[in-house]
Formats: C-alpha cells, sequence, structure tokens
C-alpha cells in the first residue's frame, strides 16, 4: 500500500525516480522509467505484511494556483482559521476554545500574523496564552475535542512540551540527532520507529477501526517516538480502483485522485468547497482521536501523505490547484491536531519537483500548522536530497535541505526508503562532518530501511561527535 518513496542509489550519477509504492511490504524491485524535469514518484513497503509493490507518480507541474474552494463554513478554517482572531473553531466537537466545555487553561490561541479568514496559521512566535500544561504556543495552538485537556499543544516552530516532558513540534526527539527503523523495530538503542497508516478506510471514505492502534500500545514500555506514514488519500484511492501510479496504465491515483478526493470525498461539503465534512479529513480526525486513546501524552509523529503534489499534477483528470492543496492540508492538519494534541505534523517534500513546482507547493502549506518538513534523500550529496543532483539540474535551485528548512521555516525528517525500494545507507556510513552538515542543513532524523549489519555500531560512532540538533 503505500507511500511514494524514492530510490535515491548513493553511487548513482542520475536521480532514479521509481514511483509512488505500495505498503505494507517486502522489499521488491523498483519499476518506472527516469524522472524527468517534471516527473517522480517514491517506491515503497514499510509495514508488516506481504504482498510488495510499487508505484510511480508523474508529477509535471501541478495545475497552478488558482484559486480553488474555500474551506467551507461552520466553524471551518475559512470562519476561524488559526491565529489573527485568537479563536480556532475549526473542527471542535465541544465547545470553542476556551468555552465552559473546554478544559484548556491557555484559552484560545492568538497569533501575531494569522491569516484566520484564509485559514492559515498563524504567525510564528504566537501571543495567545498557554497551550494547556506543556509551555505556550508558537504558530498557534489548536483546540482540542469536546473539552479535552491539551497536555501539551501542538506548537509551531518554536515547539511546546507535552506531558511526556519532551518537544512536541521543531524537535518531537529533543536535541540530539534521530536514528530510526520502520516498524517492527524495537530496539532501544534507535530514537524512532515507522508504521504505515490508513490501511482500513472503506470505498465510501468510512472509517471504523484504528489499525495501528494497538502496535502503539506496544510501543508504549519503549522510549522510541513513533511517526505514521500517513497515506489515507493513497489508501482510499486504492479501494476505490485507482492503483499506484506504475501498477497500471489505465486510472490510478496519478490521473484519478483528484476527482476522488474533489467528487466523492467532498460530497458533504458546499459545492465547489473543500470543507471538514470532506470525507478523507474525516478519516483523519477518526485516526487521531483513537491513536490518542492508544498514544495520549508522547509525541506521535504524522508524515503526511507521501508525494502529496501529486494530486495537482496536469497528469489529473480534475487535478487540485495549490490552492486547493494547501486549504486540504490545513483541514487535514486542524482534525489531527483537533483530536491529538500530541501531533506532531509533518508534510511531505518530493525532491524531484522543478523549482517553480516546489516554490508553489510550499507557498500553498503555509495555510497548514504544520510542524516539520519531510522527505525522501541521501546523506552524502553535498546537501543535495537526491543523488547525482547538481546546482545545474531542472530542480538545482530547490532540491537541498538547507532550500528546504529556509523555504519552510520547518525542521526536516528524512526517509532513504521505507519498503520496495531500499536504498543504501548513505547515512550512518558517513562522517561525523558530513552529518554535521546535514544537521546544520536542518535535518534532525533519518530513518532507514534495510538497514546495514553495523547500522548500530556506525551509529554508536557517530553520535558522540554530532551536534545538538536544537534550537
Amino acid at each position: 500500500m503505500k507511500k511514494l518513496l524514492l530510490t535515491l542509489a548513493a553511487a548513482s550519477s542520475v536521480l532514479l525516480l521509481g514511483g509512488c509504492g505500495s505498503t505494507p511490504a517486502t522489499p521488491g524491485t523498483q519499476t518506472g522509467g527516469a524522472g524527468g524535469a517534471s516527473s517522480g514518484g517514491r517506491s515503497a513497503g514499510g509495514a508488516q505484511g506481504t504482498g510488495a509493490s510499487t508505484m510511480s507518480a508523474t508529477n509535471s507541474g501541478g495545475a497552478g494556483g488558482s484559486l480553488g474552494g474555500r474551506p467551507g463554513t461552520g466553524g471551518s478554517i475559512s470562519t476561524g482559521g488559526m491565529g489573527g482572531g485568537g479563536t480556532s473553531t475549526a473542527l471542535q466537537t465541544g465547545g470553542s476554545k476556551g468555552d465552559a466545555g473546554s478544559s484548556q487553561t491557555g484559552g484560545g490561541a492568538g497569533g501575531t500574523g494569522g491569516r484566520a479568514s484564509t485559514g492559515g496559521i498563524s504567525g510564528s512566535g504566537a501571543a495567545g496564552g498557554s497551550a494547556g500544561s506543556g509551555g505556550t504556543s508558537a504558530r498557534g495552538s489548536t483546540v482540542t475535542t469536546g473539552g479535552v485537556t491539551s497536555t501539551g499543544g501542538v506548537g509551531g516552530n518554536g515547539g511546546n512540551t507535552g506531558a511526556g516532558g519532551g518537544a512536541l513540534s521543531g524537535n518531537p526527539f529533543g536535541c540530539k540527532f534521530a536514528w530510526g527503523e520502520p516498524s517492527p523495530a524495537t530496539s532501544s538503542w534507535l530514537q524512532w520507529v515507522t508504521n504505515w497508516m490508513g490501511q482500513s478506510i472503506k470505498a465510501d471514505g468510512s472509517v471504523s477501526s484504528c489499525e495501528t492502534c494497538s502496535w502503539l500500545q506496544q510501543l508504549s514500555s519503549t522510549n522510541l517516538v513513533p511517526a505514521y506514514y500517513a497515506y489515507v488519500i493513497g489508501f482510499y484511492g486504492h479501494v476505490n480502483g485507482l492503483p499506484d501510479g506504475n501498477q497500471s496504465s489505465g486510472p490510478n491515483l496519478t490521473t484519478g485522485a483528484g476527482t476522488l478526493i474533489l467528487g466523492a470525498a467532498n460530497s458533504g461539503c458546499p459545492s465547489g468547497q473543500i470543507c471538514e465534512q470532506n470525507k478523507i479529513v474525516q478519516a483523519y480526525a477518526y485516526y487521531a482521536k483513537q491513536s490518542h486513546a492508544a498514544w495520549p501524552s508522547k509525541p506521535l509523529i504524522w508524515l503526511l501523505e507521501g508525494d502529496y503534489v501529486q494530486y495537482s499534477a496536469s497528469t489529473q483528470t480534475q487535478p487540485l490547484s495549490y490552492q486547493q492543496l494547501g486549504q486540504l492540508a490545513a483541514l487535514i492538519t486542524t482534525a489531527i491536531k483537533t483530536n491529538m494534541p500530541n501531533a506532531v505534523v509533518a508534510m511531505d517534500h518530493s525532491p524531484w519537483n522543478a523549482d517553480d513546482v516546489t516554490k508553489s507547493f510550499w507557498n500553498a502549506m503555509k495555510q497548514a500548522n504544520l510542524d516539520l518538513a519531510w522527505t525522501t534523500g541521501v546523506g552524502n550529496n553535498n546537501g543535495f536530497m537526491a543523488a547525482g543532483t547538481n546546482a545545474s539540474s531542472y530542480n538545482g535551485k530547490t532540491s537541498t535541505y538547507a532550500y528546504l528548512r529556509s523555504l519552510t521555516g520547518l525542521k526536516i525528517l528524512v526517509d532513504e526508503s521505507a519498503g520496495a525500494s531500499q536504498a543504501a545507507d548513505t547515512w550512518s556510513n558517513q562522517s561525523a562532518a558530513t552529518i554535521n552538515a546535514r544537521i546544520s542543513d536542518g535535518v534532525i532524523g533519518i530513518n532507514v530501511s534495510g538497514a546495514p549489519s553495523n547500522y548500530q555500531s556506525n551509529v554508536a560512532g557517530l553520535s558522540p561527535q554530532l551536534n545538538s540538533t536544537c534550537p
């Protein structure tokens, strides 16, 4: 099933773009041709299981930045936003922030630069009171559901501290560079572990079970920070006859997902608008509520929708505009944080995007209250995410970690590949100077799939020499 994960072979002199692949999988082979100026995709696997498959996406620049549907009414982001006026009403089910039904102690999340009417985030360094028991809010803390106490807020770039004592947003691992592996890893020397989420969504968009919640409970006795490859849109497409892009030359996620997102999934919203009744948004709200019950205090990272940019690609029968991509991302993020105050939300960056696509995409993502960016990339290419990329490449201006950090203002999590297209490790086998350079670029952790046998010993030798990832 999936997250679009790129095979980035460090020894290669070109960027191999293999496709947006499938989820729980045994290692498979990468398929798909070499990416052009705006093509891409990531092969995937990730969670436990069998039946690997791969996927490719063709991102040919999106559909431009025309104004799309607005986030809706009745408490959706367009009528309150997060910031500006200081009240976030989106996706609340039990009283607005600061009402009698809410047990938050911080009142409304203010903001010094919010865009309340457009669903934008509040300005960094928001001035709205404390966000529960964990510190003050940066970029506007979202409200909890039904009077549930917000035990740590959901901060922005500064990061709040949750009940578990760790920073929830900019540095969910604390100040050390974090080393991870996919589930079922539980080794105590690791800092984080990933798993796929969203497989239980049905063709009608309903979801009634949380397939990852028992996994969270199993991790409760460890010090590992769990991370979801949150792929609800992809799985929703799969059960509606839209396989990953390189599984079928007919209808697939790279051609038909936009129509599904704006049509069947959006049937409960006013015409032309994406609103909180969108079935994808509601599915995220359900997963977040159930995940919070299973993992109530320590950080849980949500790695949103690998290759999310593909839903604006010109290959789509009905592509989303960049504005609509941002609106949907904002609603999803709010749904998660409303129902899980200890969530840390990261948006995916597809490293093969052309320079103009990268800029347009992340400008649209300003609507969402994101905590991190995440991407697939190598550690040993002078700061470029993809092997073989250089300054003269079609995306050479924007495909460095430092540029992504500067453009978004967010710290970066990286995976090297999570499943069917397992790339060689280009992180743990580097010098401390190389990894420190990535840290200075904004990278705070790497998830290595198919780790080498000496992964732990490599990390043990590197870690004492590595710089802090704070602030």
